[in-house]
């Protein structure tokens, strides 16, 4: 009998013992702050529309630097320096650029290079490639230098897709940039604010 009282005593207190424990650790539990993870930023993508194009013929001027887009021509081949016939890639066809460029200031320039300018056409960007056009002045041939008062001009080659029209596309001068926008998927085409941007359209 002895024992029992013993044994009863001991499981009571063992009772009250454990039931103190867990009010005391859910109340720890309840008074500990719980940490949340920020919610992410949400990150919006701007898009700043291109500046109202000028017309073929029309010029523009930047830091003294006039630049004239006088002619275009589309061909599907050329002869090239050398005599020999060139044809573009399958699928494709050659659009031709005639610049002429004119030092307006009192200092020498810089001579853009091929990745100041570009093709627009169903929102994807085309850069010049090298095109050699017997009869033809090419433009990588202008030299670096334009120097005050002086005039240079030649022809940039732009491989297009074959189903292509001048109406549908734009030519753009980026002279501080190699690149209109940040990507080529967006039919906006962003582009950095502080990058001056020039664009012709071409007419029908």
């Amino acid at each position: 009998m002895f024992n029992l009282r013993r044994l009863s005593s001991a499981l009571l207190i063992g009772l009250v013992f454990l039931t103190a424990c867990s009010i005391q650790s859910g109340s720890a539990i309840s008074d500990t702050p719980t940490d949340t993870l920020p919610s992410p930023p949400t990150l919006t993508a701007t898009a700043t529309a291109l500046p109202t194009p000028s017309s073929p013929s029309d010029s523009i001027l930047w830091d003294n630097l006039k630049v004239t887009i006088d002619q275009a021509e589309i061909t599907q081949a050329y002869i090239n320096k050398f005599g020999s016939i060139r044809n573009p890639p399958a699928g494709k066809k050659i659009l031709w650029i005639h610049i002429h460029l004119k030092n307006t200031g009192s200092i020498e320039m810089d001579v853009p290079i091929l990745e100041n300018y570009s093709i627009l056409y169903a929102a994807i960007e085309i850069k010049p490639i090298y095109g050699h056009r017997q009869g033809y002045a090419e433009y990588t041939t202008l030299g670096s230098t334009v120097f005050p008062d002086q005039e240079l001009n030649g022809w940039l080659r732009f491989d297009i897709p074959a189903t292509a029209e001048l109406r549908e596309m734009q030519f753009v001068f980026i002279p501080e940039s190699a690149q209109i926008g940040t990507s080529y998927d967006s039919p906006s085409f962003p582009y950095a604010d502080d990058k001056p941007t020039y664009v012709w359209n071409f007419e029908p």
